[in-house]
């Protein structure tokens, strides 16, 4: 009973995210939604309108307004709650508020906090990830869960309605058996009061919050006991998890003094324990000028008999205190954790380069020890179509750099940091070019030897096979999880769209007249689990990397297609090149990733012998970002570059 209600209920009672697990967050979460040149993610006020009715979603959860809820969800709803142990399911509107009606009102409280969102909109078609931290109260207890979540939502007249959505689990803490307790209250009948007035809980919350704003350190230190605890459950491993005594709270509060501003806007709940509030609040922080670290939070204040907290129990979301907080470091070099990290002694700058007339943005990783008067062989790494820099590149780019290489990342044209029009234009002519510029920019590098090497990731291998092919100053070709088609297996591959290739090759055409006579790029989904004309269809959560913030989503990840993208993409031959490639390959796949026969197809067109490890315990996404997969594959990558530098 409890696997089959409690998971629905968990779309208002858990949380909502942007990154992977509490273990595999993104970093880039504290960074602005980046587009560069025309907007294509759709106006402000979409965006915006969007973003309102998953927030409507919690806000009407809580105060259990079943009608508001009901409301934002579409006739048909896809939801996945896997990670809490129930089978995706697909449900009316009426059987969601059913199930959760059946939990929701057996606790005291919950209090849910979703932040962080990126929304992209294309057309009728909308897609988002956020975050969220959601507590739950009873009885003197709690439970805490800080989760992510993937939505789509499809126009509705003048109003947008949730049709898919998708929970990946970060973290919980506290009592875990709450659900049952509160299932088991609604089953009996057992009703909680409405909010009473202030209480020295909410007063204390309130005034030490408004007192923090003053950066009043002393001040705010004076509303907590001399022996008051705060406690951070979610605290990443290089921020302490406690602090005790006003001592510590005061050392721990100390760069407070030093912010330009800040402001926490802010939401205090009194609980039927006038000693016990629970605090829903925003941080706008301004740590210096021009530089700022915002995080959302969900608190427990507990108090004694004179108004003094005890306990402060702050939930935060961690992964934007790692990469926004003065003096932390990010926790890996990537938006996934098998990537090295500053711990490894690897450097990142961030650097740009031109192609073509556009600015290209990338990170340039540099080995432990790096000396500028010692020559390094380098690594050109670029990533699957769609993807930018903080995916799959700057994994493996970092992972290369910690075993002596310099290693370069960056954003196509039209992509990601990137200059260059249109956006979202999947053109192997384009990227090819630009590969041949990032070679020329490493080149140019006093500190980097004229031995480099191309690897790339899924399709990115058949543009660097051709850049390779083309451009005899790259010396080695190396591919992981390798996507290699010609124009006639994509016939095939694409089959089951609408009208098949010739139906996206005619709607590619369309999309081209209509750019070269008035400029306008047409915009659909990069990936969509409902939409059969996004530019990756995966029904079924078959292949959730570029939905799911707990592996490849979030804000650097536009889920944005130009639409005139099909006919570059649908005719491209990236296994041709093969026959023109007379330097060492080393390719690493597996039978069970994405279109193994392309890869061996292209290994027979090669003039040489070229080493290949398959891999089959892994799938193509597994090589992407799961730490196993990566390790293994770098492995073999890393030994056979490093004989070859020899």
């Amino acid at each position: 009973m409890l696997k089959n209600i409690f998971p629905l209920a968990l779309l208002a009672l858990t949380v909502i995210g942007c990154a992977p697990t509490a273990q595999n967050q993104t970093e880039s979460m504290t960074t602005p939604v980046r587009n560069v040149g025309t907007d294509p993610a759709g106006t402000a006020a979409e965006r915006q309108a969007v973003q309102d009715v998953l927030t409507t979603l919690f806000s009407a959860t809580d105060d259990h307004e079943w009608n508001r809820v009901s409301n934002v969800f579409a006739d048909s709803v896809q939801l996945d709650y896997s990670d809490l142990g129930a089978e995706a399911a697909t449900l009316a509107p009426k059987q969601i508020v059913s199930n959760w009606k059946g939990l929701l009102p057996g606790f005291e409280r919950t209090v849910h906090n979703p932040h962080n969102f990126a929304v992209w909109v294309a057309g009728d078609r909308a897609s988002a990830t956020f975050d969220a931290i959601a507590l739950h109260y009873l009885d003197g207890q709690h439970w805490t869960v800080f989760a992510g979540y993937d939505a789509e939502l499809k126009r509705d007249g003048n109003d947008w309605k949730i049709d898919r959505m998708r929970l990946s689990l970060y973290d919980q803490e506290g009592n875990e058996n709450l659900p049952g307790m509160a299932m088991r209250n609604v089953k009996n009948g057992k009703r909680f009061p409405s909010a009473g007035s202030a209480t020295a809980a909410t007063r204390a919350a309130d005034q030490s919050l408004a007192t923090l704003e003053t950066a009043n350190v002393n001040n705010y230190v004076n509303f907590f006991a001399s022996d008051a605890r705060q406690v951070m459950p979610l605290a990443p491993e290089n921020f302490p998890s406690t602090v005790s005594g006003r001592t510590g709270l005061r050392k721990q509060y100390a760069p407070v003094g030093n912010f330009v501003s800040q402001r926490y806007e802010r939401e205090i709940y009194p609980t039927s324990n006038p000693n016990v509030a629970i605090a829903k609040y925003n941080g706008t922080i301004e740590v210096s000028p021009g530089e700022f670290y915002n995080n959302s939070y969900v608190s427990l204040y507990e108090t004694n008999d004179a108004g003094k907290i005890t306990t402060f129990t702050e939930y935060f979301n961690p992964t934007i205190l790692q990469n926004g907080f003065p003096g932390l470091e990010p926790a890996h070099y990537s938006i996934h954790p098998a990537a090295a990290s500053p711990a490894d002694g690897v450097d990142m700058q961030e650097v740009s380069f031109t192609s073509e007339g556009d600015r290209l943005v990338g990170h340039l990783f540099l080995p432990p020890n790096f000396n500028a008067n010692t020559q390094y062989p380098a690594v050109v790494v670029t990533g699957s179509w769609t993807s930018t820099k903080e995916q799959m590149p700057d994994e493996y780019a970092s992972l290369l750099a910690k075993d002596g290489f310099v290693a370069l990342t960056f954003d196509f044209r039209g992509f990601g940091e990137s200059e260059g029009s249109p956006r979202q234009y999947e053109d192997h002519a384009r990227k090819i070019q630009d590969i041949k510029n990032a070679v020329t920019y490493l080149l140019d590098r006093p500190y980097t030897s004229t031995d480099i090497t191309g690897l790339g990731v899924c399709a990115s291998s058949g543009y660097m096979a051709h850049a390779t092919a083309q451009d005899s100053r790259i010396r080695r070709l190396a591919m992981i999880a390798p996507w290699l088609h010609n124009p006639t297996m994509t016939a095939e591959l694409y089959a089951s769209r609408p009208g098949g290739k010739e139906g996206l090759l005619k709607l590619s055409r369309e999309a081209q007249r209509a750019y070269e006579t008035t400029g306008e790029v047409r915009y659909d989904q990069a990936t969509s689990e409902i939409n059969p004309l996004a530019a990756m269809y995966v029904p079924g959560g078959a292949f959730p990397y570029y939905l799911d913030p707990a592996m490849g989503a979030g804000k650097y990840y536009p889920n944005l297609w130009a639409v005139m993208s099909w006919e570059p993409w649908l005719n491209f031959d990236a296994i041709s090149a093969a026959e023109d490639i007379d330097v060492p390959v080393f390719i690493v796949h597996s039978e069970n990733g994405a279109v193994p026969q392309g890869a061996k197809d292209f290994i027979d067109g090669l003039p040489g012998d070229p080493k290949v490890k398959w891999l089959n315990d892994y799938n193509q996404i597994e090589l992407y970002y799961k730490p196993a997969a990566v390790s293994d594959a770098m492995g073999q990558m890393s030994e056979w570059l490093t004989e070859a530098a020899m």
